[in-house]
C-alpha cells in the first residue's frame, strides 16, 4: 500500500499534548480521518498546530500506563510517554535507587512510572532456575519498591515488568539500571555490602589540576603481552603490581637489559594522572577471555565490567577496581575515569531491551524529528536533558567518585550532554571532592536536538575540553592521513595555530589554560608514529619498515626526530596534556586507525619497543620532569600566562622565520623556548648574555644547567631548547643606563 505521508513516532509531550511526526511536511489531506483510541474506544481531540513536520493534539487527561493508539487508515501508532514524564510528578529527590543493602534487610528500588506490575526475583545462585519472588509497589514518582527482610548478601537479583506497552519484558528477567554488580549477560545483578571492600586509600598530593600529565590507558593493551611483566594480563590486578618489567636475555657480549613495565613505567615517566578507558559493564562476552572491546558501547553504568577481573561470574570485578584505585592514589597519581553517557549499547526490540527500556520504553532515550536522535553515530543518544536522566548520570558519577574514590571523568562525545547538566554533574561531584576533574570531547558524532556542548563552551564552568585544533595544527588533520602539519612542513603551515595552542588557547576558547587538554595522540585515530609515516611517506598503504634498507632507515631517524618535536610542543605549552599508552616510545597500531575491534596483535603495547625506543622514552621523561620542577609550564591564570610569556621572532634569520621562539618569565627565572621544525640546523641570537642550556636537543642538565658562551648558538634540525638564567644575572635597567 502506498503511504501518502508516513507516520513515524507519536509522542506524549504532557497530559494533554501529543506530538506526532511525519516523514515530509503535513498537508490538510495528511490529517483528515485520524483516529485515536484507547481499549477499542475512540477519543476526542483538536489539532493544536501544524509546524512542518510535526502535528501537535489536545487530548484531555492522558494516563502513562495505558495504551493509546493513532491511526490514520493506513498506519498505526503505539503513543510513547516522553516529555510528559519529565514533569515534577515523576522527578524523584531520593538518592536510594537501586538495591540498598544492610545485614538485616535490602530495599530495592525502580523508576518506571508507565509499568502496571513489577516483580523482583532474588535467585541463590547466578544460573538458578528458581526463585523468591516478590510482589512491587509503586509509591510517589512513578518508583516501585520492595524490602525483602534477610540477608541477601551475594544472591543475585533481577525484575519482571508488565505493562501496556510492547517494550515491557513481562515475564523475561531484565536488571535494574543502577545494578551495581552485574553479571556478564545472565540477565541478573549480585547484591554487595559496599562496607565489605576495606578502606579507600587517601590521594596524598596538592598537585593543583593546572599542573595534570594525563596518561590514557587501555586495561586489555597495557598488560596482554607476554613481555609486560604481570601475572594478569589484561586484568585490573596488573595494576596494582609494582616493579613489573620486561627483560632481555643477556648477548654475546653484552649484559642483560630491563625496562619498567606497567604501574612502574608510570611512575618512572613522571605523569601524574591515569585515565582508564571504558570499564563500565559493556557489552561484551565476558566469558571468552579473547574478546577485544574498547567499552565504548555500555550496558550498566554502576557496575565494573567483569572481563578484566579474575572470576566475571562474581564480585571480583568490585574489589580488584577499588585496589586498582588505591594503588594509583598510593603512588601519588589522580585515576580518571572515561565514561560514556551519550548512548547505550541498548535496542528498543526484542533480546535488545534489558534495563533502560524495559523500565520505561523510549523515555531514557533523546527524539528529533521524531527520529531517535543518532548524534552519537550509534542509533541512539541519551536524553541528559531530562530530569530523572540527568538524575541517573549524576547518581552514578557520585557512586563511582564516593565508592570507587575516582578523582574525575572523561566523557566521550561530551557534546551530547547539555551544558546544564555538566554544570550539575560539577557542581554534585565537586560537594564529594572539591578537585574533582571534568574534562571530554566537545563534539557529537553526527545532528542533535539539543544546542550540543562545543569547544568554548566549557569557559568558566569548571570542566576543560579536548583542544583537536592545537592536535591537528601540530600533525596535520587526523582524517587525512597525509596531510602534513608544522612538524612534517618545515613550520611552513598552521604556525600560528600552535601559537596559540602553546598560550593555552586563551586567545582562541579557554578561560584558563586547564580548560584545555592538549594532545596530539589518543586512542582514536592514528598514533603519531603511524601518521608521521602517512604523512611523509604521502601513502595511504602501511608496510613495516625494514631496517636494512636506507631509505627506511632514513625514514624511522625522521619520524623519531618529528615524534620528539611533537612531544616538546605539547609538553612545554600551557594547558593540561594527555598521553597516549606507549606514546613515550613511539606506539604503532601498525597503520589501523580505528583499532576498536581490532586484535591483539594490533592494540596491545609492545613493552620490548620502549627498549627499543629508550631515548624517545627518556626525552618524554624528561619533558614530564622540566614541566613539573618549573610550573611557569602549567601556570593556572590567563593573565599570569600574558603576563609570562613574549614571542620573539627577532632571534632568527630572516629565512627561519617559521621557527618559533619565546620567553616565558616568572619570580625567579627568566626560560628562552626555542623550536625548530626545519630540516637543517638553525641560528639563533638569544640577544642577551647569561643563558645556561636547560633542555638542548636530547640533553637535559635539570640541576646544573650548562653556561652558553654567548647570545649566539646553534639549535639542531627538528629540534627544541629550552635556556634559562636567573634573575638575578639580568641586568636591571639601571645597570644598563
Amino acid at each position: 500500500m502506498d503511504i501518502r505521508n508516513k507516520m513515524i513516532h507519536a509522542l506524549i509531550d504532557s497530559v494533554d499534548t501529543v506530538s506526532v511526526y511525519f516523514e515530509k511536511n503535513i498537508e490538510a489531506e495528511d490529517i483528515s480521518g485520524i483516529y485515536l483510541y484507547s481499549s477499542k474506544k475512540e477519543l476526542p481531540y483538536t489539532v493544536k498546530y501544524i509546524c512542518g513536520t510535526r502535528l501537535i493534539l489536545k487530548i484531555a487527561d492522558l494516563n502513562v500506563k495505558k495504551a493509546y493508539f493513532l491511526s490514520n487508515g493506513q498506519q498505526e501508532l503505539q503513543l510513547i510517554p516522553h516529555g510528559v514524564l519529565d514533569s515534577v510528578k515523576y522527578r524523584y529527590p531520593g538518592n536510594d535507587l537501586g538495591a540498598v543493602y544492610t545485614p538485616r534487610a535490602t530495599t530495592f528500588k525502580v523508576f518506571a512510572p508507565t509499568a502496571e506490575r513489577i516483580t523482583l526475583n532474588v535467585y541463590s545462585a547466578v544460573d538458578s532456575t528458581k526463585a523468591a519472588s516478590y510482589s512491587m509497589t509503586e509509591g510517589d514518582y512513578g518508583v516501585w519498591s520492595v524490602t525483602v527482610k534477610e540477608n541477601l548478601k551475594g544472591k543475585y537479583y533481577a525484575f519482571n515488568v508488565f505493562g501496556a506497552y510492547p517494550e515491557f519484558q513481562g515475564k523475561k528477567d531484565v536488571v535494574d539500571p543502577y545494578a551495581k554488580c552485574v553479571i556478564g549477560k545472565t540477565g541478573r545483578a549480585m547484591i554487595i555490602n559496599e562496607k565489605s571492600y576495606g578502606k579507600k586509600e587517601p590521594l596524598e598530593t596538592k598537585t593543583p589540576i593546572s599542573s595534570s600529565v594525563v596518561y590514557e590507558i587501555h586495561m586489555r593493551d597495557i598488560s596482554i603481552n607476554n613481555d609486560s611483566g604481570t601475572t594478569h594480563n589484561g586484568k585490573y590486578l596488573a595494576l596494582t603490581q609494582d616493579k613489573t618489567a620486561y627483560q632481555e636475555k643477556a648477548a654475546k657480549g653484552k649484559k642483560a637489559t630491563k625496562i619498567s613495565t606497567l604501574l612502574s613505567h608510570i611512575k618512572e615517566l613522571g605523569v601524574n594522572t591515569v585515565q582508564v578507558m571504558p570499564i563500565q559493564d559493556f557489552d561484551n562476552d565476558e566469558s571468552n577471555e579473547n574478546e577485544y572491546g574498547w567499552g565504548y558501547m555500555p550496558r550498566y553504568f554502576n557496575s565494573p565490567d567483569g572481563i578484566y577481573s579474575s572470576n566475571w561470574k562474581d564480585d571480583s570485578k568490585v574489589r580488584e577496581v577499588r585496589k586498582m584505585v588505591a594503588t594509583f592514589h598510593k603512588n601519588g597519581l589522580r585515576a580518571i575515569l572515561d565514561v560514556v553517557y551519550n548512548h547505550t549499547a541498548e535496542g528498543f526490540y526484542g533480546e535488545g531491551i534489558y534495563s533502560f527500556n524495559a523500565f520505561v520504553p523510549y523515555f531514557y532515550y533523546r527524539f528529533g524529528n521524531g527520529y531517535i536522535s543518532n548524534g552519537s553515530g550509534c542509533g541512539n543518544e541519551l536524553r541528559s536533558e531530562a530530569p530523572m536522566v540527568r538524575k541517573f548520570i549524576i547518581d552514578t558519577l557520585c557512586f563511582w567518585t564516593d565508592f570507587y574514590d575516582f578523582d574525575g571523568f572523561r566523557f566521550d562525545l561530551m557534546g551530547l550532554i547539555d551544558l546544564e547538566t555538566m554544570r550539575e554533574i560539577v557542581k554534585e561531584l565537586s560537594a564529594i571532592k572539591p578537585d574533582i576533574f571534568i574534562y571530554g570531547e566537545p563534539w557529537t558524532g553526527g545532528l542533535t536536538p539539543i544546542q550540543p556542548t562545543y569547544k568554548g563552551m566549557q569557559r568558566c564552568n569548571s570542566f576543560s575540553a579536548f583542544n583537536d585544533d592545537f592536535r591537528d595544527a601540530i600533525k596535520g588533520a587526523v582524517f587525512d592521513a597525509r596531510e602534513h602539519g608544522f612538524i612534517q612542513s618545515s613550520g611552513a603551515v598552521h604556525r600560528e595555530r600552535v601559537i596559540q595552542g602553546i598560550l593555552g588557547s586563551i586567545n582562541t576558547f579557554a578561560a584558563i589554560p586547564c580548560e584545555t587538554m592538549n594532545y596530539v595522540e589518543v586512542h582514536d585515530n592514528n598514533t603519531l608514529f603511524d601518521k608521521l609515516y602517512y604523512s611523509l611517506r604521502n601513502t595511504t598503504e602501511f608496510a613495516e619498515l625494514d631496517k636494512t634498507r636506507p631509505d627506511d632507515i632514513q625514514l624511522l631517524e625522521t619520524i623519531k626526530a618529528q615524534h620528539k618535536l611533537a612531544a616538546f610542543i605539547l609538553l612545554t605549552s600551557q594547558g593540561v596534556p594527555v598521553l597516549h599508552l606507549g606514546q613515550d616510545f613511539m606506539r604503532t597500531k601498525h597503520g589501523v586507525e580505528n583499532s576498536y575491534n581490532s586484535p591483539d596483535e594490533i592494540n596491545a603495547v609492545e613493552w620490548k619497543r620502549k627498549m627499543e625506543f629508550l631515548d624517545v622514552f627518556t626525552y618524554y621523561k624528561n619533558l614530564i620532569d622540566l614541566r613539573k620542577q618549573n610550573p611557569v609550564f602549567s601556570l593556572p591564570l590567563d593573565t599570569e600566562v600574558r603576563n609570562a610569556i613574549e614571542f620573539r621572532n627577532d632571534v632568527f634569520l630572516a629565512d627561519n622565520q617559521n621557527a618559533i621562539g619565546y620567553t616565558l618569565d616568572c619570580e625567579d627565572k627568566k626560560f628562552f623556548i626555542v623550536i625548530n621544525p626545519y630540516q637543517y640546523d638553525i641560528n639563533v641570537n638569544l640577544k642577551e648574555d647569561g643563558w645556561n642550556m636547560l633542555l638542548f636537543a636530547d640533553d637535559y642538565f635539570p640541576e646544573n644547567p650548562l653556561p652558553l658562551h654567548s647570545s649566539q648558538t646553534t639549535v639542531s634540525r627538528l629540534s627544541a631548547a629550552v635556556f634559562v638564567k636567573n634573575k638575578t644575572n639580568i641586568p636591571s635597567n639601571t645597570d644598563k643606563k
